[in-house]
């Protein structure tokens, strides 16, 4: 069911990818608490190239709107052409607990987050791979791709993985 739009999210956030497979591999795995702590900008933002992250957390808020115009700009500067990132569905973010418990609100994809309260309670632990876009002086901009609430990758999930694609 996930298919057609994270399969656009696969070729726009992660080039053309070879079949039709999410590539958890490319996600290398990050301390979200490191990733809070290190330096902000004072005003503006940090830009990064869309960088791919594995991220062990615990859902601390489901799906809530969210104005997505910075971190589209930033998809823009990270060389994902424009028609293609307007037309990847990013609306809304969910609140996410580090290890140490601190709260972080996040970009995820709108097919992706349709899922979570359907397979992931709150207060769960959850393995996100999200990427890096920009950190800005309230913390690093993160936008959610897939999830997995087991310690392997989904993949192992026939149904799931027929679908996946980023």
């Amino acid at each position: 069911m996930r298919k057609p739009a994270t399969l656009a999210a696969a070729l726009l956030l992660g080039g053309a990818l070879p079949a039709w497979a999410f590539d958890y591999a490319r996600y290398q795995v990050t301390d979200l608490d490191q990733l809070m702590a290190q330096k902000r900008p004072k005003a503006g933002v940090d830009l990064y190239p869309a960088r791919p992250m594995k991220l062990k957390v615990a859902l601390a808020g489901y799906a809530e709107g969210c104005e997505s115009g910075l971190l589209k700009r930033s998809m823009v500067m990270a060389e994902i052409p424009k028609d293609q990132v307007d037309a990847l569905a990013i609306s809304r973010c969910i609140k996410i607990r580090s290890p140490k418990g601190k709260e972080l609100k996040i970009f995820i994809q709108d097919v992706v987050a349709d899922f979570l309260p359907k397979e992931v309670p709150l207060g769960s632990s959850i393995t996100l791979y999200a990427v890096h876009l920009f950190t800005s002086p309230k913390g690093p901009g993160l936008l959610v791709n897939e999830f997995s609430t087991g310690d392997a990758p989904p993949n192992a999930e026939p149904e799931r993985a027929a679908n996946d694609a980023t």
